[in-house]
């Protein structure tokens, strides 16, 4: 089962956790429509002490 990461959406500012990638596959950029205003937005994943954490910004940010 994959990790979940907490993200705020950068349009209605609701938090919702998506599934974070493996560590020797960040960083990256996702593409993600938020779960609750269907909005589109870009998710960065990076690792921070041995953690994977993510923030999100609107498309073209």
């Amino acid at each position: 089962m994959a990790d979940l990461v907490p993200v705020t959406c950068p349009s209605c500012f609701e938090e919702i956790e998506v599934a974070a990638p493996s560590l020797d596959e960040t960083p990256c950029e996702v593409d993600y429509d938020c779960e609750v205003c269907c909005r589109p937005m870009v998710i960065r994943f990076y690792e921070w002490d041995g953690e994977i954490t993510g923030d999100a910004a609107g498309l073209g940010e």
